[in-house]
């Protein structure tokens, strides 16, 4: 079965990295540049970091602290020509790798960052994607972003989220209406529990839950990166994967432990095979657009919880 729009490709091999996170500049980008190489020797074609990995996600997710949101603002780089982006890119571009890392992203306006992802390639900086959905710390940290680019690789289709935009369906649907065949998503989902009747082992299913709803609805891969072990006041379980578009676990890091999990993926094929064991291209055949009257803006909001 040909699917109309999904670009021809042969296997891909994707690395994923749960990240042991730090707020040294200079030792995350050794890290990333030694992790780039390790995914390289181990035939890679694309490396997945966590969200702020080349920064650090900020303590308290910078909050009301001048200190913390000082050390935010200090760190912070442009894109595409920040120091250590022209690094990463510099490492992509030798090793042939196609490379989603965090960072603080300089928007060139005194106090203006984004929480971004950039995805940079063997031919260099291809695009990025700055964090829509923020938490409630977040807003006081970073501006929004307003948009869900999906870039076209030799990989295949690339759409970009980070942590909590995953919690919407509507940003991954998005991303796949455009084109995606890849969902990629860079998290700092810490280890919990949020609440006491939780323990750490259902906190950290609840973000695997994510990762699979979104690939299982939608019919696509999802590569979803995560911060492993404990930095600043806070620790993160890792769990960092690459999933089927049947919503299936193909690989990933062991609970709690740094590093790279692998995996190989035929894009297309995975596609196709998911649309046929649930009956067909469903998302463009059983669409009712027209239906979803709330979703655009038609309805007064009528209940709230």
């Amino acid at each position: 079965m040909a699917v109309a729009g999904l670009t021809t490709s042969t296997a891909v091999r994707v690395a994923v990295c749960s990240y042991p996170g730090s707020h040294d500049l200079a030792e995350n980008l050794r890290r990333h540049l030694d992790y780039l190489d390790e995914a390289a020797d181990a035939g890679a074609d694309l490396v997945v970091f966590p969200e702020v990995s080349l920064h650090g996600y900020p303590r308290g997710g910078g909050g009301l602290d001048p200190r913390h949101l000082a050390a935010v603002y200090a760190a912070a780089e442009p894109v595409p020509d920040g120091p250590s982006v022209v690094r990463i890119a510099e490492r992509a571009r030798e090793r042939g790798l196609h490379v989603v890392y965090g960072l603080h992203e300089h928007s060139g306006s005194a106090g203006v960052v984004y929480n971004t992802v950039v995805l940079t390639g063997p031919d260099g900086f291809i695009g990025r994607y700055r964090k829509v959905h923020m938490g409630v710390v977040e807003h006081v940290t970073w501006a929004r972003g307003d948009d869900w680019p999906v870039f076209d690789t030799p990989l295949g289709r690339i759409g970009l989220m980070i942590c909590y935009d995953k919690m919407w369906p509507e940003a991954a649907r998005e991303l796949v209406l455009r084109g995606a065949q890849i969902l990629v998503t860079s998290s700092a989902w810490g280890a919990g529990p949020p609440v006491e009747s939780w323990d750490r082992s259902a906190w950290v299913e609840y973000f695997r839950l994510f990762d699979r709803v979104r690939a299982a609805e939608n019919a696509r891969w999802v590569v979803s990166a995560n911060y492993a072990g404990s930095f600043g006041e806070s620790t993160f379980p890792g769990d960092s994967a690459i999933l089927d578009p049947m919503g299936r676990v193909v690989a990933a890091t062991p609970t709690g432990e740094v590093g790279l999990a692998v995996a190989d993926i035929e894009v297309r094929a995975g596609i196709e095979a998911a649309y046929a064991n649930t009956s067909g291209a469903r998302l463009q055949r059983d669409r009712r657009d027209e239906t979803y009257r709330a979703l655009r803006g038609e309805l007064a909001r009528e209940h709230e919880l």
